[in-house]
């Protein structure tokens, strides 16, 4: 998947419209990714494949995962599931059936089986209870540790496990950190995820906190394991109204931040995001675009690579920072604070100056200064009470498996620093 700048123009920004076009040659609305290759994967070795997909379904079938007498998930949903070709996972339901597992009718889809009774020759299976495996102490934080290095306080991950940690100890309960290892993005951190989650599940975890990074990858198993054992997620909802949740509000955070450089007086405010259609990154674009919608402002939503190297071209970004002095922005929001870091280096390439010549605004509170000091204004996110309330919420499903899901979004504090002073000209000019 090769994914490029793109900028999105509703309203308000004819002159840099106009200019954008002139030097690009095409329409710019709402680029979009695309497969360069445009072809689709062989499905991988089946032998393989169809060893590690066997001995995942067995191993669920004998934890109690899937209960006896219920159907297995379709082809199509173990094979997201596992990250493997349909052809794989009939490979291993075939396997299952000649084991006894499972059995199977033609056209039917395969029921689960006591392991070792004749689920082939009556066709059918006793059922049983679902959870097999009892409650224990533990809760798994199925989270990345964070990239770390220009942190004041720790890297957000950090400053979540510790908070959560202290609050299941005084409870008398045990985090156990199950690490997705490195930068999460792709295929890979999925299938992490999802082994993570089983593994909590099947070696009787008592609960789990799980902060997603692949989004839309692992929601029906979410949602599986949340049937089973208090799940908490953080930041970003998967699972539906039917999982917990704590984050922040990240559409009010980024309107107040908005609204505050609008206050300010600048009217041509460039909104600079990633292409990433998680649920924290839209909600501050939402956020953005009211706030310059009510107030009758330029609307400009550049968005950058997701992923990329920080070297890697921002054609659009630099040809919307070289107009004229009167018709480029004069302030930057962006959607984090590693995003300001790299909207400072750039403009200072294209010789603007943070703050003289473009005002910048971050996201988290995890990087409080740009390169040479100067202070970054911010909306900080209270990750240490993220942590607690995220602790309590499972402790209260763990003390009471009936009590209702919750959505939990907490404020975020605005924190003005250096890079967004009152402005000593005419921002609207």
């Amino acid at each position: 998947m090769v994914q490029y700048e793109g900028i999105r123009r509703v309203r308000g920004a004819p002159c840099i419209y106009r200019r954008l076009r002139a030097l690009f040659g095409v329409s710019l609305m709402n680029i979009k990714t695309f497969d360069a290759t445009s072809t689709t994967a062989a499905p991988p070795t089946l032998t393989r494949g169809s060893l590690r997909a066997t001995a995942t379904l067995r191993e669920r079938i004998e934890s109690g995962f899937y209960s006896t007498g219920e159907f297995l998930p379709t082809e199509r949903a173990l094979a997201e599931d596992l990250s493997v070709h349909r052809r794989v996972i009939r490979a291993a339901i075939d396997e299952l059936v000649r084991e006894g597992m499972i059995s199977q009718k033609p056209h039917c889809r395969p029921v689960v089986g006591q392991p070792g009774e004749d689920t082939q020759a009556t066709g059918a299976a006793v059922a049983r209870p679902k959870s097999t495996l009892p409650s224990s102490s533990l809760v798994a934080l199925i989270m990345w540790h964070g990239a770390g290095g220009l942190e004041r306080a720790g890297t957000a991950q950090a400053r979540i496990f510790w908070s959560v940690n202290d609050q299941l100890a005084e409870a008398g309960y045990h985090a156990v950190f199950l690490d997705l290892s490195r930068r999460p993005e792709g295929e890979e951190t999925a299938e992490r995820e999802a082994a993570y989650l089983h593994y909590a599940l099947d070696h009787g975890f008592g609960g789990v906190i799980f902060y997603p990074y692949t989004y839309r990858t692992n929601r029906d198993l979410v949602k599986q394991i949340s049937q089973r054992i208090p799940v908490v997620l953080l930041d970003r909802t998967v699972g539906g109204d039917d999982v917990n949740f704590v984050g922040v509000n990240n559409y009010q955070a980024m309107f107040e931040m908005t609204s505050h450089l609008l206050r300010q007086g600048h009217r041509r405010i460039a909104y600079v995001t990633e292409n990433d259609p998680i649920h924290p990154v839209q909600e501050r674009m939402h956020g953005y675009i009211e706030a310059v919608r009510g107030a009758g402002a330029a609307e400009l939503v550049v968005t950058t690579p997701l992923g990329g190297d920080k070297d890697d071209p921002w054609p659009i970004f630099e040809a919307v920072f070289r107009l004229p002095e009167g018709e480029r922005p004069t302030a930057a929001v962006c959607v984090n604070d590693y995003s300001a870091l790299h909207v400072a280096s750039r403009l200072s390439t294209l010789g603007l100056s943070v703050p003289d010549d473009v005002a910048i605004s971050g996201f988290d509170d995890v990087v409080p200064a740009l390169p040479g000091g100067l202070g970054l204004t911010t909306m900080a996110q209270p990750f240490e009470e993220i942590g607690v309330r995220a602790a309590q919420l499972l402790l209260r499903h763990l003390e009471n498996p009936s009590t209702t899901a919750e959505f939990i979004e907490l404020p975020a504090r605005m924190t003005i620093r250096e890079s967004t002073p009152e402005p000593n000209f005419n921002p609207a000019s």
